[in-house]
């Protein structure tokens, strides 16, 4: 992994954190399928642009359009839709720590099905990560005494979110198998645009007409779209081809600390000694799963 590489690693992570508060502040206003809808159209009609900017993107499309149409819906429009609906019950640190699971499972998709066996160093570098994941997670899911939170209705929209990480996963590993040789602005133009057309309809049907809709709940609808999606999934499909499925959504690992830190800057939320440990821990394990060298990385 090359500094170039880390730069975006982690340029990314701080990208795709925001996403998470995006949704808390949209989806309340839009609903969950209209957020979700507009979000994709919005990253489809930013792609539009870079197709026009670099024409030599139109032919992998027409080349590829099937397989992008199957990463198209992996990798957004299924799991926008699921994490929409998960934002209504559940905190953006929360979901983003699930989020954190898509490197597992994108190593165990990779070494069952595409050969893609892992090192040793990396298997247990992702284990310390989930470690460090529950960590986080323990914080939120119990109160001072011990209990439970409110699981009963926050189990499910959980599990709709651990769906969109499973369906993260295997666009991943199909853009990395099969889109190898095509470029990260075609592969994110061709997957978006035929998703955007898509989710289109549900976007007309289910905007909330007659619904005023604050200017902060259109700005996170917009960012979400421009830079949360499309500028952020060009920076992930160049990070699949240069250092692999497994490595590259191992940033789903770091993202929870990113969350963290701006619920506590911007929101005024405690940061806790449980989010200090476990951020650390997570570090380590991302340290690892991505078989950094500190000597490559400073020379």
């Amino acid at each position: 992994m090359t500094r170039r590489d880390l730069i975006i690693f982690f340029t990314l992570s701080f990208m795709w954190s925001l996403s998470f508060i995006f949704y808390r502040v949209g989806v309340p206003e839009f609903g969950s399928l209209a957020f979700a809808s507009l979000r994709v159209v919005f990253a489809g009609l930013t792609m539009l642009i870079f197709v026009v900017l670099y024409p030599k993107s139109r032919e992998g499309i027409r080349e590829n359009f099937k397989v992008l149409a199957v990463v198209g819906l992996f990798s957004a429009a299924i799991p926008f839709v699921l994490f929409s609906f998960s934002a209504q019950s559940v905190n953006a640190g929360v979901l983003a720590v699930i989020n954190a699971s898509v490197p597992m499972m994108s190593g165990f998709i990779a070494s069952k099905f595409f050969n893609d066996k892992l090192a040793k160093k990396q298997t247990l570098g992702l284990i310390i990560g989930v470690v460090g994941v529950g960590i986080l997670m323990s914080e939120r899911l119990f109160d001072e005494q011990g209990q439970i939170l409110d699981l009963g209705t926050g189990l499910l929209p959980m599990g709709y979110a651990l769906l969109a990480c499973v369906g993260y996963a295997t666009g991943a590993n199909i853009t990395r198998n099969y889109l190898e040789d095509l470029s990260p602005i075609a592969i994110t133009a061709g997957s978006l645009i035929i998703a955007s057309l898509v989710m289109l309809p549900i976007a007309v049907y289910e905007f909330p007409y007659g619904k005023s809709i604050s200017l902060k709940a259109w700005l996170s609808v917009i960012c979400i779209g421009v830079f949360s999606t499309a500028i952020a999934l060009i920076f992930m499909n160049r990070l699949i081809k240069n250092i692999g499925a497994m490595r590259a959504t191992s940033i789903t690992l770091v993202i929870p600390i990113f969350a963290i830190f701006f619920g506590y800057v911007l929101l005024g939320e405690a940061l806790d000694i449980g989010a200090i440990i476990g951020s650390v821990v997570i570090l380590v394990g991302t340290y690892l799963s991505l078989n950094l060298s500190l000597k490559k990385l400073v020379h």
